[in-house]
């Protein structure tokens, strides 16, 4: 399906909605006037809707599959809220509003700055999270732009649901969205969408920015929020209430997201440290997945396979593989940062402070949140060690994926991004 102008569109009308495609962007662009009110307003009685159970013969089947859970829910409705949005706006761009500044030295000339969107985005969303697409046009609306979205082949409908309702509460926003679902083997559409753009905001790792980079003229800007690994760093008296909690932080994300924990790095170079925290971890993963149902059995049987393979290869790796239900950790010896099977299958590896700089530093551009986990006394010397090292994120273990306003992305604010300082000289 495709949405354009507040219209949902059969696949079979997209020569008609491309023929009018350009026009509308620009014809928008010329008559703009601000937005923001009306993007807060609609997001809050969405919000509102989606938590008094409005939409719960979509919502309710997804949380029976464990696609996502109850408090994932809620916390991604009140991420949506009124307040919650004003916090983000004012915190990402508060600052440049109606700004004036006199040029020292330049008697009688000041310097108006305001702000204004760049003009069209055309985000191109993974589906590694529920609702992203739907998450990254709020944010180009916010900023006032004109959003072109390709939705992920595994989309599941919610973001064009939400996009749709959306419209339907603020028909004013109607001319800022427009929805397509196409396979992206499809350059053709790829690149005619790439080319009314003035940015494209692209979700996912090294080759999707890649594929991008490829779609956009010289003059059209690429904003990428690439995947990202995250992992948990804990000393070897961490609390065990905290290892609990990011165990079953592992378990209701399936570590699909970028701030997912991936594994544990463990302050020591002491082995059998590592595998007495391995095998406690193990009993609290499979603690938390009862808590946690999912229905993911073809994925299972791919990492069992994975996991038997490790076994096999165990003689020359030197890894150790702890099984549990539907739950595994992974002992190495190494100290690199690497990709887990994820689905609730982690690594563990040493990694004394005094090498986390020089272990880490290699992974710039792709680290993302560190959990960590240790004594309070600790927490700000690792805090900075971790920070040198290019982590971007810092949290407690059961927080490595919450959501809260005025956050970053990847260390950057995306409505900066999305947005020009526009300068106007003005005489007295």
């Amino acid at each position: 399906m495709i949405l354009f102008n507040g219209q949902l569109y059969s696949d079979t009308e997209l020569s008609h909605v491309l023929s009018e495609l350009e026009a509308c962007c620009l014809d928008t662009i010329e008559h703009r006037t601000s937005i923001l009110t009306d993007v807060i307003d609609a997001c809050d009685t969405l919000a509102e809707r989606i938590t008094s159970g409005c939409y719960d013969d979509i919502i309710l089947p997804l949380l029976s599959q464990g696609i996502f859970s109850r408090q994932q829910l809620d916390e991604a409705a009140a991420f949506f809220r009124r307040e919650h949005l004003e916090f983000k706006y004012q915190t990402e761009l508060g600052v440049f509003v109606k700004d004036l500044t006199p040029i020292p030295g330049a008697s009688g000339i000041t310097i108006e700055r305001s702000l204004a969107p760049l003009g069209i985005l055309f985000h191109i969303a993974a589906g590694n999270a529920e609702g992203l697409p739907f998450y990254s046009v709020i944010e180009g609306l916010l900023t006032g732009n004109v959003n072109l979205l390709k939705l992920p082949s595994a989309d599941d409908g919610i973001s064009l649901l939400l996009l749709q309702e959306l419209v339907k509460i603020r028909p004013i926003l109607a001319p800022y969205i427009a929805v397509f679902d196409f396979p992206s083997t499809d350059t053709g559409l790829l690149k005619t969408l790439a080319g009314l753009a003035d940015a494209i905001v692209i979700w996912g790792g090294d080759e999707a920015i890649r594929a991008a980079r490829t779609l956009a003229d010289p003059a059209t800007q690429i904003i990428s929020w690439g995947h990202k690994l995250s992992f948990a760093y804990i000393t070897p008296d961490a609390p065990a209430g905290e290892l609990q909690r990011l165990a079953a932080h592992i378990c209701a994300t399936n570590q699909l997201l970028c701030s997912s924990c991936q594994g544990i790095f463990v302050d020591t170079d002491d082995m059998s440290v590592v595998e007495a925290i391995g095998d406690k971890f193990l009993t609290m993963l499979e603690k938390e997945a009862m808590n946690y149902p999912q229905n993911h059995i073809g994925i299972r049987g791919k990492v069992n396979i994975s996991l038997y393979n490790e076994e096999l290869e165990a003689g020359s790796t030197g890894k150790k593989v702890l099984r549990g239900r539907e739950v595994s950790v992974l002992i190495c010896h190494d100290s690199s940062l690497e990709l887990s099977y994820m689905f609730r299958n982690c690594w563990i590896k040493p990694l004394p402070r005094i090498n986390i700089v020089k272990t880490l530093k290699s992974y710039r551009g792709y680290l993302q949140t560190a959990g960590l986990i240790c004594p309070e006394m600790d927490r700000q010397a690792l805090s900075e060690v971790l920070a040198k090292a290019g982590v971007v994120r810092i949290t407690y273990g059961s927080d490595m994926s919450r959501t809260v306003s005025g956050e970053t992305h990847d260390g950057e604010y995306a409505l900066r991004r999305y947005s020009r300082i526009i300068e106007k000289e003005v005489r007295a």
